[in-house]
C-alpha cells in the first residue's frame, strides 16, 4: 500500500511539473505557440524538469556554450539543399531577439555624417521586387512602420551598423544554434513540424500558399515581435524578414571546423553571403531553421533585413579589476616628500585621499589582489 501511495505521489508532482507553462523572459506565460503543450523542458531520469530560460541584457539574449547538428533535418525530396549536416560546438554568445527596425536604422543614419548617411541608406531601387503597395519611403519613413523590420540593405550596411551598435553579425552557425532554442531534431523554431499551433494560428510570417499570403494576418513584413517567441526568447527566426549572417556562401558545410565555425570565403572569388530563416514570402520549407539561401552581398533586397549577435566581452565588458601601480617618483620629488615626513609640519597620515589605506607596495591595488 505505501509503495501504490508514493507512486501516486510521485505520477502527481510530475503531471504538475508538466502541465505548469514555463515563464518567458519577459514574465508572461511562455506558450510556445502551443498552449496546450509545456515548454521549456528537459528529460531528467524519472521526470520532467523546467529548464531555466537564457538571461537577457537589455534587449538581447545570452545564449550558452552548446554542440548540436548544423543542417536540415527534414526531408529534402527535391535536393534543394546539398550543405549536408556536420556536428558544431559554439561558445557562448548574445544574439539580439529581435530584428533591427526601420526606426533603430533610422536613429542609426542620424549618428552619421551626411555623406556617410547617403551611403548607408536602404537600397529603394530593389523595392520593386518587393510586391508591396507601399513605396519605399512610405515604408522606410513612415511612422506606421517603426517596428516594422528595416530591409534592402546590403550585407557590409548591416555589418556596419552592428559594428556601431558595438556588435556583430551572427555567423551562421550562431544562427542556426539560437534558432533551434535546444530542440534536438527540430523543424521550426517551436514544437512540431506544422507552422501553425494546436488552435490554427500561424506561428510566423509567411505564405501559406493556397491559404493566400494574408493568411497569417500580414501580406508583407510585419511588426517585429508579432508571432510568439521561441522558448529562448527571440522572434522572427522563421519568416517575416530572411536575415544575413557572417558567412561566405559554400555549397557544403564539409569545410568548416568544429568549433566556433565561420567560412569567410577569403580565398574565394564568392560574392554572396548566407541568409538564413526565410521570409514575408517563403514558403513553410523555407522558414525552416536548417534551411539556408545565399544574395549577393552588394545587393539589398525586400526580403532581407538582419539581426546583430556579440561575444560575451562586448556585452559584459572587458575593465579592469585592478588599479595600475603608481608611477615612481624621481629622486627629487623622494627627497622633498622625506623633508616633508621628518618636519612633521603636513600632518600627513597613512590615508589616500579617498579616505583609503594605500597599498603595501606599488603593485598591489587597494582591496588586495581579487
Amino acid at each position: 500500500m505505501r509503495h501504490l501511495v508514493l507512486s501516486l505521489l510521485l505520477f502527481a508532482f510530475v503531471a504538475t511539473v508538466s502541465a505548469s507553462p514555463a515563464a518567458a523572459l519577459d514574465g508572461s506565460t511562455a506558450t510556445d505557440g502551443n498552449e496546450d503543450a509545456p515548454v521549456v523542458m528537459m528529460t531528467v531520469p524519472g521526470m520532467l524538469m523546467p529548464v531555466p530560460a537564457p538571461p537577457t541584457f537589455g534587449d538581447m539574449v545570452r545564449l550558452p556554450d552548446g554542440t548540436f547538428i548544423m543542417g536540415l533535418t527534414d526531408e529534402d525530396p527535391f535536393e534543394i539543399q546539398s550543405a549536408g549536416r556536420r556536428r558544431v560546438t559554439v561558445s557562448a554568445f548574445y544574439i539580439d531577439r529581435f530584428e533591427v527596425t526601420n526606426a533603430e536604422y533610422r536613429a542609426y543614419l542620424q549618428s552619421l555624417s551626411p555623406g556617410e548617411r547617403d551611403g548607408a541608406l536602404p537600397d529603394s531601387t530593389a523595392w520593386s521586387s518587393s510586391a508591396s503597395r507601399a513605396d519605399f519611403s512610405t515604408y522606410f519613413y513612415g511612422s506606421n512602420y517603426d517596428e516594422y523590420p528595416v530591409v534592402s540593405v546590403t550585407w557590409q550596411e548591416a555589418k556596419d551598423y552592428c559594428k556601431a551598435e558595438d556588435k556583430r553579425l551572427p555567423t551562421e552557425a550562431e544562427w542556426e544554434y539560437a534558432a533551434r532554442a535546444g530542440r534536438v531534431g527540430g523543424v521550426y523554431p517551436w514544437s512540431g513540424f506544422s507552422p501553425r499551433d494546436a488552435f490554427g494560428r500561424y506561428l510566423a510570417n509567411f505564405n501559406p500558399g493556397r491559404q493566400g499570403q494574408a493568411a497569417d494576418g500580414y501580406a508583407f513584413t510585419a511588426p517585429v515581435g508579432s508571432f510568439p517567441p521561441s522558448r529562448w526568447g527571440l522572434h522572427d527566426v522563421a519568416g517575416n524578414a530572411a536575415e544575413w549572417v557572417e558567412d561566405t556562401y559554400a555549397s557544403t558545410y564539409a569545410n568548416l571546423s568544429d568549433l566556433d565555425p565561420v567560412y569567410r570565403g577569403q580565398d574565394t572569388e564568392e560574392t554572396r553571403k548566407v541568409v538564413r530563416g526565410g521570409a514575408w514570402d517563403s514558403d513553410a520549407f523555407r522558414i525552416g531553421v536548417g534551411f539556408r539561401d545565399m544574395h549577393e552581398a552588394d545587393q539589398g533586397s525586400p526580403r532581407i533585413g538582419f539581426r546583430c549577435a556579440a561575444d560575451i566581452s562586448q556585452v559584459e565588458g572587458t575593465t579592469r579589476r585592478f588599479q595600475d601601480p603608481e608611477p615612481p617618483q624621481d629622486d627629487a620629488a623622494s627627497e622633498e616628500d622625506a623633508g616633508d615626513e621628518s618636519g612633521g609640519e603636513t600632518g600627513a597620515d597613512d590615508t589616500e585621499e579617498d579616505g583609503t589605506a594605500p597599498p603595501d607596495s606599488g603593485t598591489t591595488p587597494p582591496g588586495g589582489n581579487r
